[in-house]
C-alpha cells in the first residue's frame, strides 16, 4: 500500500490536471454524476480492500482467526524487527478517488456550471465526505499532503505534508476539519432556494439533506471524541455546540449513513471465496455473545459441525458418522457440542488440537479398516455480510465449507453495503459521553443510550442479514432459522448484566456492533483500551474481553497506526521531512515501520 498510495497520487494528479484544462468536460458534466463517480464503492472499491480487512484489522480486533491458527504476524512482536502495517483504504482512496474527485467537483465542475447556485447543497455534501475521508487518513497515518494536495494546476507538483495536530499554516488541522464540516452544515441548513436534489445519484441518503445534516453533526462529535485526551477543551466545546444544533444527530436506524453498492458490485466472487473457509470466529467474539444468549450470534456466526443443522448436508453426513462411532460425543466434547465454538486468537495456542486448525480429526474403524473423520469444531463467521452468498464459486472452497446451494439467491438481488456511521454506533458513543460526564447528554442518560444502542444494533443486524440473505435471519427452511425479534431483544435486555451501565459494558457492546466497521473498533480500542485482555476471554458481568496474545510466552502488541506510505521519487524530500518530524515524537517511534507507535491523538495508556 505504501508505495502505491502517493505513486497513484502522482498519476491521478496528471488526470486531475487534464480535467482542469478541458473546458468541454467542465461545461458538459452534470455535477451529480461526478458525485456518484467520486463516491463509487466508498472505501470498499476493490477485492483487496475486503481481503485486507479480513487478514488485518478483523483479526487484530479478534472478530476472526485464520483457519490454520492465530497468526503471529498480525501483531507486533517487540523482539522482532518486522512489523505489520495494518491496511486501511483511506490513504489510497483519498488520493486516487474520493479526495481527488470531490475536490474537482467542488472547485471546478460546480463553479463552471451555468447553474452553479443550484448545486450548493451538493457542494456541501461533497465537502462533508471529502473532509471525513481526509480525517480518516490523518487518524491512521498522522501526516499527509492536504493543504497543497491536488494543486498541480496551480504549479504545486510536490505537495508538502500537513500533520494531524498542525497544518501548513501552523493552525491545528483537526480544528480545520471540524470548521469545514460545521460550515457545510450551515449551508445545508440555510435552505438555499431551487437546489438540485441528488436523488439516485446519492448512494448514501438518496439526496435527503436532513440526513446529511444529521450525519455531519454526528461526525463532528465522533472526530472530537478522538481528541478527548489530546484537547479536552476542544472536545467539550464541539460536543456542546453540536448538541445544541437543531439538525440533530443520527437518531434511528433508517438515518444511519451506509453506502449501498450497485447491485452488480462484487457479483464475481471467484477470488474471494476463501473468506468462507479460511477464517473462523474468534473465541472472544463467540464467548461474549454465547454467554448472554445474544440474538445476533446465529446471524453473525455459523454453527460448527458437532451436530446436525448447519445448513450443509455434507456436514450432516459427517454427524451421522460421529453419532455412529462416537455416540457419547456430546458429553465427550461438550464445548464443541454447544455448536458455537470460537478459535483462539493467541498464537501460543496453535499447538493445541482445538486451535491449530478448524477441523478436528477423529479415528474410527469400519469393516476392520482404520479410518478418520474430520469435524469442523470451530464456528465460521457468516461471510454473507461481506460476500454475496458467502462465496458462491471458486476452486479452493469445498462444499462442506459453505451453506448448501439451496440457500443461494440471485446475485442481482443482493446489494453489498458499507457502513460509515450507524445509529447504534451513535448510541454507544453518546452512552460513553453521558457516562463519563455523569449526566444526561443529547436528552438521554448513559443507561438509556446503552440499552437503546443494543436494541438498535440487533434490529440493524436483522435488517442487514435479511438484505444479505443470511439463512438464519430470513429463510424459514434453514436448519437454524433464528431471526432476531423484539421478544428476543427484550429478553436479552432484561438480564441483570444489562440493567446497569459502565464504560466497559458500553465498549463491549460497541465492539460487537462494529463487526461491519472493524476499523472503528480498532480506533475505539486505541482510545479506551477496551475491550481489555484476559488469558481466557470469558465474559464477566456483561463485559467482553479480548484474548491475551503471546508467542513463546512473550506478549505481542496490537499495532496502533499505519506506516506513512512512501511516495514516488518526485516527492520523497517532503516525505522525508514529514517522517523526520513524526519520529521526533517518542510516542510515534523512531522508525516509520514501528506501527506499535502512536499518532498524536492516541493518548490512552494501555
Amino acid at each position: 500500500m505504501g508505495v502505491l498510495a502517493l505513486s497513484t497520487l502522482s498519476g491521478c494528479l496528471k488526470e486531475y490536471q487534464e480535467l482542469n484544462t478541458n473546458p468541454e468536460l467542465l461545461g458538459e458534466t452534470d455535477p451529480r454524476f461526478v458525485f456518484t463517480g467520486a463516491t463509487e464503492n466508498f472505501n470498499n472499491s476493490s477485492r483487496n480492500h475486503l481481503m485486507a480487512k479480513y487478514s488485518g484489522v478483523m483479526q487484530m480486533m479478534q472478530y476472526l482467526v485464520n483457519y490454520q491458527g492465530a497468526q503471529e504476524g498480525v501483531y507486533v512482536n517487540p523482539q522482532s524487527t518486522n512489523r505489520p502495517n495494518p491496511f486501511t483504504p483511506y490513504y489510497s482512496d483519498y488520493y486516487a478517488q474520493i479526495g481527488l474527485r470531490l475536490r474537482y467537483l467542488r472547485e471546478k465542475v460546480i463553479p463552471s456550471n451555468a447553474e452553479a447556485e443550484r448545486f450548493q447543497n451538493l457542494s456541501a455534501i461533497a465537502g462533508i465526505l471529502e473532509t471525513y475521508e481526509a480525517w480518516l487518513v490523518f487518524d491512521v497515518n498522522g501526516a499527509a499532503p492536504y493543504t497543497e494536495a491536488f494543486k498541480v494546476s496551480e504549479g504545486i507538483g510536490k505537495p508538502r505534508y500537513d500533520f494531524y495536530q498542525e497544518g501548513l499554516d501552523g493552525s491545528p488541522l483537526y480544528k480545520e476539519f471540524d470548521a469545514k464540516v460545521k460550515e457545510y452544515i450551515g449551508i445545508l441548513q440555510s435552505n438555499l432556494p431551487n437546489q438540485y436534489d441528488l436523488g439516485s445519484s446519492d448512494f448514501f441518503y438518496k439526496g435527503n439533506v436532513d440526513n446529511w445534516i444529521r450525519f455531519a453533526n454526528t461526525l463532528r462529535i465522533k472526530m472530537a471524541q478522538r481528541l478527548e485526551l489530546a484537547d479536552a477543551t476542544f472536545y467539550n466545546d464541539v460536543l456542546s455546540e453540536v448538541l445544541a444544533n437543531p439538525g440533530g444527530l443520527i437518531s434511528n436506524n433508517e438515518q444511519s449513513c451506509v453506502y449501498n453498492h450497485p447491485n452488480e458490485y462484487n457479483n464475481n466472487t471467484d477470488d474471494m471465496h476463501i473468506l468462507t473457509y479460511q477464517y473462523a470466529a474468534s473465541r472472544a467474539f463467540v464467548n461474549f455473545m454465547k454467554e448472554y444468549d445474544d440474538p445476533r450470534l446465529p446471524l453473525l456466526v455459523r454453527r460448527n459441525g458437532f451436530g446436525f443443522g448447519n445448513n450443509n448436508e455434507i456436514n450432516d453426513g459427517i454427524t451421522e458418522l460421529l453419532e455412529q462411532h462416537y455416540p457419547d460425543y456430546q458429553t465427550r466434547f461438550p464445548e464443541f457440542s454447544e455448536r458455537y465454538f470460537g478459535m483462539s486468537s493467541n498464537p501460543d495456542s496453535t499447538s493445541t488440537l482445538w486451535s491449530g486448525t478448524t477441523y478436528f480429526t477423529l479415528p474410527y474403524t469400519e469393516g476392520g479398516v482404520d479410518k478418520t473423520l474430520t469435524v469442523r469444531h470451530n464456528s465460521q463467521i457468516e461471510s454473507r455480510f461481506y460476500v454475496k452468498n458467502g462465496g458462491k464459486v471458486g476452486t479452493q472452497v469445498t462444499a462442506r465449507d459453505k451453506e448448501d446451494a439451496t440457500y443461494d439467491v440471485s446475485q442481482n438481488s443482493i446489494s453489498i453495503f458499507t457502513p460509515l456511521i450507524t445509529y447504534s454506533e451513535t448510541c454507544f458513543m453518546m452512552a460513553e459521553i453521558a457516562f463519563k460526564s455523569g449526566s444526561a447528554k443529547g436528552g438521554k442518560d448513559a443507561l438509556t443510550w446503552y440499552q437503546e444502542g443494543i436494541r438498535a444494533s440487533m434490529q440493524q443486524y436483522q435488517t442487514w442479514a435479511e438484505k444479505m440473505a443470511v439463512p438464519s435471519a430470513m429463510n424459514s427452511n434453514s436448519d437454524n432459522y433464528n431471526p432476531i425479534t423484539s421478544v428476543k431483544i427484550d429478553n436479552y435486555l432484561s438480564q441483570t448484566e444489562f440493567q446497569t451501565v459502565s464504560l466497559e459494558k458500553i465498549i463491549s457492546q460497541q465492539w460487537v456492533n462494529l463487526f461491519m466497521r472493524p476499523e472503528e473498533a480498532w480506533a475505539t480500542w486505541k482510545r479506551t483500551g477496551l475491550p481489555a485482555f484476559k488469558d481466557q476471554p470469558i465474559p464477566e458481568a456483561g463485559v467482553a474481553f479480548l484474548e491475551a496474545i503471546t508467542t513463546g510466552g512473550n506478549s505481542l502488541v496490537i499495532p496502533r497506526r499505519g506506516a506513512l506510505p512512501v511516495p514516488n521519487d518526485a516527492n520523497i524530500d517532503n516525505f522525508n521531512s514529514a517522517l523526520e518530524r513524526l519520529t521526533q515524537d517518542p510516542n510515534y517511534g523512531d522508525m516509520n515501520n514501528k506501527t506499535e507507535g502512536r499518532i498524536w491523538w492516541d493518548r490512552f495508556l494501555n
